[in-house]
């Protein structure tokens, strides 16, 4: 039994080598799957584990930072790279649209609760 790797929109396992690079060059083909691999792959954002729709948003510039030059260094499948203003304008909409530090429904649940 081999361990299986889950990404974003990746899964590799025993024997995937070959559907793992397809699936990396259709990703690049799709700015908002590119941006999103960057930012997690960065650790600039991550997925709350109990609500698997909402993002966080960590908080580190420098892995922000770091996940939009790689993103950058993407070349989608008919060899060109995405433009500087395309990935700025997706990456602001995904960085809004996360959550900042913290999941709100877990910290919800977690007021809600009552101490022991």
């Amino acid at each position: 039994m081999g361990l299986v790797v889950m990404g974003p929109k990746l899964a590799l396992g025993p024997g995937s080598e070959k559907e793992a690079r397809m699936s990396e060059s259709n990703l690049a083909d799709d700015v908002g799957s590119v941006v999103h691999h960057a930012l997690e792959t960065t650790h600039a954002i991550a997925v709350c584990p109990f609500h698997l729709d909402l993002t966080i948003r960590v908080g580190d510039d420098a892995a922000e930072s770091h996940a939009f030059a790689r993103a950058r260094k993407l070349v989608k499948s008919d060899g060109t790279r995405w433009r500087c203003e395309v990935l700025q304008t997706e990456f602001g909409r995904q960085l809004r649209r996360a959550a900042d530090r913290y999941c709100p429904h877990c910290a919800l649940y977690a007021a809600k609760r009552p101490l022991s």
